[in-house]
C-alpha cells in the first residue's frame, strides 16, 4: 500500500516555497494589484489513483492503485488584467511505494502546465477558476522529469480556487495525466497557496 512520502524534492518545494514567501514580503514594486507580475506556491495534501503503469523501478502495476500523498504547486505567471492571470506551473503529488524488492520508493505524479486562471472580482474576496495543459509525469525521486527513466505523456488541470484576502487562497485541483500508452493516473488536491502580486 503507498504512503505519503516527502522525499529529496519534497525539501527542494519546500526551501522554494520559503524563497517565495521571502521574496514576495520584500518585492516593493509589487503594488498589490493582481496585473502584472505573479509568483506564488501552495503546499497540501491530494489524493493519487493510477492503473496500468509499467515502471521497471517499482514492477507491473495491473491494478488500481490510490493513495494520500503530499501536494504542492509552485507557479510564475502574468495578469493582464486583475482578473485573467497566465502561468507556468508545476502540481507534484509524492507519495511512497513498496517495489518487488520490499524496499519503500518514493514516486512523484506530477502535471506540468500553461494555465489560465479566471477571477470572478477584481479584487479579494474572490472565486476563481482555472484551466490548464502539458505534460503529466510519473518517475521515482532520484529520477529528473527530464530523464528519458520518468513517464511522460498529456497532463491537464482544472481548478477552483477561492481568495479570501490579497495574497491567500485555497484551492480544489482536478488532475490527469497519461504517462504510459494504456495508463492513467487521476488526482485530487486541496492546497493553501501564498501569491504575490
Amino acid at each position: 500500500m503507498a504512503k505519503i512520502a516527502f522525499g529529496n524534492r519534497g525539501i527542494q518545494v519546500l526551501l522554494l516555497a520559503l524563497i517565495i514567501l521571502t521574496a514576495s514580503s520584500s518585492a516593493y514594486a509589487w503594488d498589490g494589484e493582481r496585473q502584472g507580475f505573479l509568483l506564488g506556491v501552495g503546499l497540501g495534501a491530494g489524493f493519487d489513483s493510477y492503473s496500468g503503469i509499467q515502471y521497471d523501478l517499482v514492477g507491473p502495476e495491473s491494478e488500481d492503485n490510490s493513495t494520500l500523498a503530499f501536494a504542492a504547486s509552485p507557479r510564475i505567471g502574468y495578469a493582464i488584467n486583475n482578473r485573467v492571470a497566465f502561468y507556468y506551473s508545476r502540481h507534484p503529488f509524492f507519495f511512497s511505494v513498496e517495489n518487488e524488492a520490499k524496499e519503500d520508493l518514493t514516486l512523484i505524479s506530477c502535471v506540468e502546465a500553461l494555465q489560465v486562471h479566471y477571477y470572478l472580482a477584481d479584487a479579494a474576496p474572490s472565486v476563481y477558476f482555472g484551466f490548464g495543459a502539458g505534460v503529466g509525469y510519473f518517475f521515482e525521486n532520484s529520477v529528473d522529469n527530464y530523464s528519458k527513466d520518468a513517464l511522460k505523456g498529456i497532463g491537464v488541470i482544472g481548478t477552483v480556487g477561492f481568495e479570501p484576502i490579497k495574497h491567500f487562497s485555497t484551492e480544489l485541483s482536478l488532475h490527469y495525466k497519461s504517462p504510459q500508452q494504456d495508463a492513467s493516473d487521476f488526482g485530487i488536491s486541496l492546497l493553501v497557496n501564498v501569491l504575490g502580486y
